[in-house]
């Protein structure tokens, strides 16, 4: 994520007071140069040029379903420009400290205070549901599929401590993992749902052929 004060809740800020948008504004755009919003666009361009001209032989040699491996290769795609870092920095053996210091605390205390940051802890688990959503319908694993999804994310997000410009926040570890296993959950529902229905459906065509 990108490294950010966790005392100053940009978002908390605007529902106390609107007239503080215009404060904090310029320190978002500061935050987040053009340059850097060029650089990403023309990333993720090219990574769903590159996913579509090698989805139809990778979906046939996987036998994963179609349709959905297209969505989850772009989408996935997608998030991976978000999150992979973009640049590489010195002193990168003090972030790695930092961010393994107290793992399994640092979660448990983003979860506490979940909703807390505003839009970006929504964002952090909600970016990821389509992720284990799509993995499940593309290939029927409803538990391996989001647990590598969730772990592959986990080394995304730990790969962030090359970026001085962002932060490994174990935190995101929680987040981007539960909207993960909360989207391969829901596809498990659907694909359950669907399985139902095409049966009744089979057996209710027996039944009548048994009739006549």
């Amino acid at each position: 994520m990108p490294k950010a004060d966790r005392n100053v809740t940009v978002f908390g800020q605007w529902d106390a007071n609107p007239w503080a948008w215009w404060i904090v504004c310029p320190v978002v755009w500061d935050h987040v140069p053009v340059e850097a919003l060029r650089a990403l666009s023309l990333w993720a361009l090219m990574a769903a040029v590159l996913l579509v001209v090698i989805w139809r032989p990778f979906a046939r040699r996987a036998g994963w379903a179609p349709v959905p491996t297209l969505a989850l290769l772009l989408w996935t795609g997608l998030v991976l420009s978000m999150t992979l870092p973009m640049s590489i920095g010195p002193d990168t053996a003090s972030r790695v400290a930092q961010c393994l210091s107290d793992p399994a605390g640092e979660a448990a205390w983003s979860v506490r205070i979940f909703g807390t940051r505003g839009i970006e802890d929504v964002m952090n688990v909600a970016l990821w549901v389509p992720c284990g959503f799509l993995a499940v319908l593309a290939t029927r694993r409803v538990v391996a599929a989001p647990a590598i999804m969730a772990g592959s994310f986990v080394v995304v997000e730990f790969l962030q401590v090359l970026d001085p410009g962002r932060e490994c926040d174990p935190g995101d570890w929680a987040y981007n993992s539960f909207g993960t296993v909360a989207g391969g959950a829901a596809a498990a529902g659907v694909l359950h749902l669907a399985q139902v229905s095409h049966g009744s459906s089979r057996g209710s065509g027996r039944g009548q052929s048994g009739l006549t």
